[in-house]
């Protein structure tokens, strides 16, 4: 019964620090750090730092060597909880935006901060007809700009990976950049889908080498599509599957 009231004090804490600081940098950057988003990053980083300290959760980031420096590339993670959010901005230096999915946008709180930094929504159910954002997502990658992307396209319920979007590799022929795979691995376990309580552990980040994808630009769009996927989706299962050693 202590460890259950604990764990819940432990949550409840950890939530209201998401929010509060959340509210705080819409307000910063709204009306004080507007359009800086060096300041962005750094209140970015301060926010993840806090929810792992109160959240008793330790971070192992392997893989550093492998950040492409100011090449702008596509970031590719698997994604098991929330808590993968600030686990990228504890994870990836510099500047990047994040694409997600509509409905994130539509929070009260997490979807105004989204929306302010100008991140990118994907309308799962509309995305054919969704050209607009196919546009929107090449322009910003040929101004410089690096993306952040969950290829799976929601959260899983378990350490395996799910099925990857076809859209999260169908404009990476426009825009011939490299991609870089992020492998999460334990978030599941500090924070499982369907459930606000938070668990203290730890969880592994591994930076993989960036994927060169220029050998199959001649496919049409579907087979490429489809073998930038699995070029990805191979990367991330080996270090999670453990056939390749976490550094």
């Amino acid at each position: 019964m202590f460890k259950k009231l604990v764990r819940f004090i432990r949550s409840a804490v950890w939530w209201a620090d998401y929010c509060v600081i959340l509210l705080l940098g819409i307000f910063f950057d709204a009306v004080i750090w507007r359009g800086n988003r060096f300041m962005y990053r750094k209140a970015e980083h301060f926010w993840a730092w806090s929810l792992m300290k109160l959240g008793g959760i330790s971070l192992e980031i392997n893989g550093g060597e492998n950040l492409p420096g100011k090449e702008t590339v596509v970031y590719m993670a698997n994604h098991q909880s929330n808590l993968d959010w600030p686990i990228i901005f504890r994870t990836i230096p510099g500047q990047y935006l994040f694409l997600a999915k509509q409905e994130l946008f539509d929070l009260p709180v997490f979807g105004t901060y989204m929306r302010l930094q100008g991140y990118i929504p994907i309308e799962r159910t509309r995305i054919k007809k969704s050209f607009k954002t196919y546009q929107s997502i090449i322009d910003l990658i040929r101004r410089g700009n690096s993306i952040v992307i969950y290829p799976e396209g929601t959260r899983s319920r378990s350490e395996e990976l799910q099925g990857f979007k076809t859209f999260s590799f169908s404009f990476l022929k426009e825009v011939k950049v490299r991609v870089v795979p992020v492998a999460i691995d334990g978030s599941v376990n500090i924070q499982k889908k369907g459930s606000k309580l938070i668990n203290p552990g730890r969880v592994k980040v591994n930076i993989l080498p960036p994927v060169d994808l220029s050998d199959i630009y001649h496919l049409d769009n579907k087979e490429f599509a489809i073998a930038a996927s699995n070029r990805v989706r191979s990367a991330l299962s080996d270090v999670l599957n453990g056939k390749l050693p976490a550094w």
